[in-house]
């Protein structure tokens, strides 16, 4: 078998060299540089253990921290090098590792430095994405808490000649640079809406009617109003059956198909239907409240679930799931759950239909729902294109390393 990834530039046709960490680079630990409380400029730069775990953690281009210690006292870098935590949770956090391209930076003592000739940014893509399950079992049994160097510098490694280092180097940075393009894509628009629901629900941005003309001012009305309670209680079940959850802090709905019926005590079961809103009152305090999905329809839940539709002359689901959202509604859902810690604060079913809500007319809810539901295709869109984008630079990694 030759030592050759399987993902390869045509233009390399070399094999691959095998050896340790320490046959290619040695390690060494940061020094004491605690966090300072002076301003930038009149302090030295420095990197802590906690700053390995920002979202793209491979390479550290901008400095967070300084400190203001002695320069006798601390370890600097030349620029180029692998950043190890030496203190973790679990096995897999010894494997977060970061490149440090910056010289004249202190390293933190909680930090072990793998200082090599190679590239340093190809040893970092190569730990972060082929090495993980090897650190981690380096410190299974082990003292979890504090990893040694020592335990790494035996670790098996292949790598290429350094011009074939920095052609994968470059192809994974450009990925990286797109997965930042779609987080902060996606950062701005959640952001966005939030400052744009803000601004609706506060009535700062007002809309108008097709003729131009602003909309009737909003009303305060109850709950009961506007949403009616609708059990269709069934049998319990013979065989297993879709049974449907609510997570906490609006979070929507989830599903846990083949559920067994002999596992839960009640008679009585009730089904869910497509744009009901479903409330679960054992964790109401905790915002576990939802509009239910169209793949949720016909599940069950529990009398524990109490699920309500809408009279559409005065409310419309989509714009009253942006309601439920609200800090303002989710404390309101707190105070009528009274009691103590988890279970035991139950949701009064009474008091949430006497909860009230300044709500605009039908045509208004619906040019807001519109709006928001807009910006909501372009959060989902951003979604799925950073996703697929780290599922793509998962597949590469795999490939392109041995």
């Amino acid at each position: 078998m030759s030592n050759v990834p399987k993902l390869r530039f045509e233009e390399f046709k070399e094999e691959w060299n095998s050896g340790t960490l320490k046959d290619f680079g040695y390690f060494y630990y940061g020094k004491n540089a605690p966090k300072s409380s002076v301003t930038e400029d009149a302090s030295t730069p420095c990197v802590r253990y906690g700053e390995l775990y920002s979202t793209y953690n491979e390479y550290i281009n901008k400095i967070k921290s300084f400190t203001n210690m002695d320069s006798k006292s601390l370890k600097f870098s030349k620029g180029g090098e692998v950043l190890v935590p030496r203190v973790g949770e679990n096995p897999l956090d010894f494997a977060n590792c970061s490149y440090l391209p910056i010289p004249n930076v202190a390293i933190g003592e909680m930090i072990s430095v793998y200082n090599t000739e190679e590239n340093g940014l190809f040893f970092t893509y190569y730990i972060n994405g082929m090495l993980k399950k090897e650190f981690a079992r380096v410190v299974e049994g082990g003292n979890v808490s504090n990893l040694y160097f020592r335990y790494l510098e035996n670790i098996n490694v292949s790598i290429p000649l350094k011009l074939e280092q920095q052609k994968i180097v470059s192809f994974l940075t450009s990925t990286d640079t797109k997965l930042e393009q779609f987080n902060n894509k996606l950062k701005l628009l959640k952001e966005y809406k939030a400052g744009l629901i803000q601004k609706i629900f506060s009535q700062e941005i007002k809309f108008k009617n097709n003729d131009g003309k602003e909309f009737e001012k909003w009303k305060e009305i109850e709950l009961s109003k506007f949403l009616i309670i609708t059990l269709r209680e069934l049998p319990k079940p013979n065989e297993n059956y879709l049974a449907i959850g609510v997570r906490s802090h609006c979070k929507g709905t989830f599903q846990k198909p083949n559920s067994k019926p002999h596992k839960i005590a009640m008679d009585k079961l009730y089904q869910v239907k497509e744009n009901d809103l479903i409330v679960s009152i054992t964790f109401a305090w905790e915002s576990a409240i939802a509009i239910v999905k169209k793949e949720d329809e016909n599940g069950l839940v529990s009398h524990r679930f109490p699920t309500y539709t809408f009279n559409k002359k005065l409310a419309t689901v989509d714009f009253f799931r942006y309601i439920i959202m609200q800090k303002k509604f989710r404390y309101m859902l707190e105070l009528i759950s009274p009691g103590g810690a988890g279970r035991n604060r139950v949701l009064s079913k009474k008091d949430f239909l006497k909860l009230k809500w300044n709500m605009p007319c039908i045509e208004e809810q619906e040019k807001i729902a519109d709006l928001l539901s807009s910006i909501d295709k372009k959060i989902e869109l951003a979604t799925i294109q950073l996703n697929q984008t780290k599922e793509f630079k998962k597949a590469l990694l795999q490939g392109m390393f041995i």
